[in-house]
């Protein structure tokens, strides 16, 4: 008979310190469920006064903790919300669960129903659930209903693997015309003055992206500039910035990860005026390059479908959202957003 018990912080205390840091040794995550990552992006929202508890939830079984869950509950006018912390920015929303421990679902069914019985929200909305978290099944993804909502790309660099030769030769192509104008020069950013200087850059050029795409502009909100600032200056060995000039004007950069033998590529941009020479692309090629330089395992082009990203890819994932209403309100928040999500679908399609 296996006994599992939950234990809930609502802080990020020396405890709960102690207890993520040991078990990230001996557990699968990603860069996003890390402890560093996900108390840096609670307390820049707490700075900007968000209407977000932290939750986290440890699972032990007899005794010996087992999964972590980095969750937080929201506050939607009155409507509580369960979600993964992250928002955002976490590209991947999973547990964290010990290395030699296979969560079978009858054990799953067990636990959940224990998280169900705390009644201290109205509705639950998991996004962004891989079916895999590294080489283990998602128990969030398997278990529960979800929607497929999205896909993930990636390089397993210790596979034999080689971009498709048009686009090479489409790469070589465009660096020799940029070599035209200048000595182009592929860079990592060491210290804080460049480090801040390439943000800048980023920020700068993304928001350009989102106005012209008219896309969601996610620096709009104080909060998340700041995350995106801070999460690049603070996690200095974690993050990864990168980019590429032409007599020292910047024309691409790169904001992303390195955790646990895997790149992440999160944030790319380039200068508008420059796109016809696919900076953007001799950028990637530099960083997956340095990536197998690295020895890295995995170079993760994370959430999205873009074609470019099949392209560069030996290996796919999907992404399902979880949505569950456990109150009346939290029935008509989940119903509104269901409208949401199939309408996305219907514009995609």
């Amino acid at each position: 008979m296996y006994n599992f018990e939950i234990k809930i912080f609502n802080s990020f205390s020396e405890e709960l310190k102690d207890c993520w840091l040991k078990f990230e040794n001996k557990s699968s995550q990603h860069i996003f469920q890390s402890y560093e990552w996900q108390k840096l992006w609670y307390e820049k929202q707490q700075e900007c006064k968000q209407p977000i508890i932290n939750y986290t939830i440890l699972i032990y079984e007899n005794n010996e903790l087992i999964m972590i869950l980095p969750f937080n509950i929201r506050s939607c006018y009155s409507i509580k919300i369960l979600s993964w912390s992250g928002f955002p920015f976490s590209d991947y929303n999973v547990p964290l669960i010990l290395d030699d421990k296979t969560v079978k679902i009858e054990d799953f069914n067990i636990i959940w129903k224990q998280i169900l019985k705390i009644k201290k929200f109205d509705c639950i909305v998991f996004e962004n659930q891989p079916e895999n978290i590294l080489a283990k099944k998602n128990p969030f993804f398997h278990f529960l209903d979800n929607k497929i909502d999205n896909k993930y790309f990636g390089i397993k660099l210790n596979k034999k693997f080689e971009i498709k030769k048009n686009e090479l030769d489409n790469i070589k192509y465009q660096k020799n015309r940029l070599e035209k104008l200048g000595k182009l020069d592929f860079k990592i950013a060491q210290n804080f003055d460049d480090k801040k200087k390439v943000i800048n850059f980023i920020i700068k050029h993304k928001i350009k992206q989102y106005v012209s795409t008219k896309a969601w502009n996610l620096f709009k909100y104080e909060f998340n500039e700041n995350f995106f600032i801070t999460s690049n200056l603070a996690m200095e060995e974690k993050a990864y910035i990168s980019y590429i000039t032409i007599n020292d004007e910047i024309i691409a950069a790169h904001s992303g990860y390195i955790y646990k033998n895997t790149c992440y590529y999160l944030f790319p941009v380039y200068k508008e005026e420059y796109k016809k020479y696919s900076p953007g692309k001799i950028l990637l090629k530099k960083i997956i390059d340095d990536s197998k330089s690295k020895s890295l395992q995995y170079f993760d082009l994370t959430i999205g479908s873009e074609n470019y990203k099949k392209n560069y890819s030996n290996n796919e994932l999907c992404s399902g959202i979880f949505l569950q209403s456990v109150s009346l309100k939290g029935y008509f928040y989940i119903l509104h957003k269901k409208l949401k999500v199939t309408l996305k679908k219907i514009l995609k399609g």
